[in-house]
């Protein structure tokens, strides 16, 4: 495809979802052709492509150019690389919502569950008898589930880690949504007595916690209304620290105030679970 202005390429290309080559001629090359000199021109490449990718398309690219033109062609490409855009690249929303339906998975059937055998074989009786307060029994189960999701965060970021910029967000954006999504599932142990009441429970706490995501994914398809009122759900809000580890330049200004209703909303869940098991203890 050929387009008028470099503007309108390097647009297009941020949008491919495969390896594509944005070649840019500037008015120097031109010159270069009609005077018979070597031509160099400009060229764009994904930035998830490796060095040996890289080398392979430009030899294969100035070849035929060469070829075509009937002189030398040299192909830039050092400092051109093709960022995506992460509100609408296809491979985001799936990262994403692999992040956060692992997460969720281990945060509502895992962690309630050992809750609940805990209820059943008197375990948490006998804990709750013991020197240990209810905080140190919550944060023992929290550290048994931030285990056990971040070993399914890591199998995301082993799928998708190709478009990972910022690791030490995408590390935070996880380890954020693996203690709300453990807090979650220990005030759901904490609140069914049985197996079957929490699988008949755990689907109407998974639904407004993935679904929102996905409605604000569909930006333009849904009332922007309601969008703007599910973009505070910290399950949204982790989701968005997690495209922004997709990004090159990131600055406090894009991740300080959704970080912080995340971590207030963290505190929130624990404290409320906390005070749960401490009334528990009274009975």
């Amino acid at each position: 495809y050929t387009y008028d202005s470099r503007e309108r390429v390097l647009a297009v290309a941020t949008s491919a979802e495969e390896a594509e080559l944005a070649l840019i001629i500037p008015q120097t090359a031109i010159a270069q052709y009609e005077t018979g000199e070597p031509i160099v021109l400009e060229g764009h490449l994904m930035y998830w492509l490796n060095a040996a990718e890289r080398a392979e398309i430009k030899a294969l690219v100035e070849s035929e150019l060469a070829s075509e033109l009937d002189r030398p062609v040299t192909l830039n490409l050092s400092g051109n690389d093709i960022y995506f855009d992460a509100d609408q690249y296809f491979f985001v929303f799936s990262a994403t919502i692999a992040l956060l339906f692992v997460t969720i998975m281990i945060g509502i059937s895992m962690v309630p569950n050992l809750m609940v055998e805990e209820k059943q074989t008197r375990t948490l009786d006998a804990l709750l008898v013991s020197p240990a307060s209810p905080a140190h029994l919550v944060a023992g189960k929290a550290l048994a589930g931030l285990f056990y999701g971040l070993l399914g965060c890591i199998a995301v970021f082993a799928l998708f880690g190709f478009l990972i910029l910022q690791w030490w967000l995408a590390i935070l954006a996880a380890v954020l949504a693996v203690l709300l999504l453990v807090a979650v599932g220990l005030l759901l142990g904490s609140y069914v007595s049985g197996r079957s009441q929490l699988q008949l429970i755990g689907w109407f706490v998974v639904l407004p916690l993935l679904l929102p995501v996905v409605l604000v994914a569909l930006r333009g398809l849904v009332p922007d209304g309601a969008v703007a009122v599910m973009e505070w759900i910290p399950t949204v809000l982790i989701a968005t620290l997690f495209r922004l580890s997709l990004t090159p330049n990131v600055t406090i200004s894009h991740y300080g105030l959704p970080l912080l209703v995340v971590v207030v909303s963290i505190l929130v869940a624990f404290t409320l679970v906390v005070q749960l098991v401490r009334r528990q203890d009274r009975r």
